[in-house]
């Protein structure tokens, strides 16, 4: 299948950057058919594949199968490289104002604004919300629930892969208010907003009882049932902080999630 690698200047984070898009293209075997044609049927549906802490987007297609996982789900992927800056607007959540003349990246607003904006003008790829989803590992799974649930009428579902799921569970246990600005990169915070206001992204939440961060799912865990959040949910007792595990997690999504796009109706899933 076609993995394009494509560099563009970006007007949110003012430099090039680097995006990987995986699209569904023609087998062998659909090449020897009858009239093969590169032309698409529909409009693709899109995963925006997030990665970790100390990694970059080549982990993804290195470490997974996700290439054979796209096309046998016949979904677009896209990807790329946020750094370690968690996907979020930096300059938002500054106490202070930033320093006259210094730039900080605004991620959040590259993975919700730019870049379907530079991905669904380029390549056949949906705008629609309902086609619409973003996942990630890490510090990807927090950047997936922050952008996901931070902005809900944008995208169908979240997966989250042994996240982060908070920088602030000590103070929620001891019951000490989060300060205005860091509400804006919480989890919880805008999972319960967007639960209030009914625009809820289905929830897909994954990690392994080995992960160093357990402790935390299992906190984040119990407040999503304390405040009624539906979400799926996957713990693997043999499993750490683990590529294994997220190349299992990002197959065992892409089969979970709520699809009526024209590729899901005319070929409904088997078990793959």
């Amino acid at each position: 299948m076609p993995l394009i690698t494509c560099n563009f200047i970006s007007y949110t984070l003012k430099r090039a950057m680097n995006v990987h898009v995986i699209l569904p293209g023609l087998t062998s075997t659909e090449c020897e058919g009858k009239n093969p044609t590169h032309k698409p049927r529909h409009k693709y549906p899109v995963l925006y594949l997030l990665h970790g802490y100390w990694n970059d987007y080549s982990g993804w297609e290195r470490y997974t199968s996700i290439e054979r996982y796209a096309e046998e789900r016949q979904i677009a992927v896209v990807t790329f490289s946020g750094e370690n800056n968690f996907y979020i607007d930096l300059n938002n959540i500054k106490e202070q104002g930033p320093v006259q003349g210094i730039f900080e990246p605004d991620y959040e607003t590259f993975v919700v604004k730019e870049l379907p904006d530079f991905v669904t003008n380029t390549f056949p790829i949906s705008k629609k919300p309902a086609d619409t989803y973003i996942a990630g590992l890490s510090m990807g799974g927090f950047g997936a629930m922050v952008n996901g649930f931070g902005h809900p009428d944008r995208y169908r579902a979240v997966g989250s892969f042994s996240p982060l799921p908070s920088h602030r569970r000590d103070d929620y246990r001891s019951g000490d208010k989060t300060p205005a600005y860091l509400k804006k990169i919480e989890p919880l915070e805008l999972i319960l907003k967007a639960q209030k206001r009914g625009k809820l992204p289905a929830l897909y939440y994954a990690y392994g009882a080995k992960d160093f961060l357990f402790d935390m799912q299992e906190w984040f865990r119990e407040e999503l049932e304390k405040h009624e959040v539906p979400f799926t949910l996957e713990v693997l007792p043999e499993y750490g902080h683990e590529w294994a595990f997220w190349d299992m997690q990002v197959k065992k999504f892409l089969d979970w999630i709520p699809r009526t796009d024209e590729y899901y109706l005319e070929a409904p899933l088997r078990n793959i």
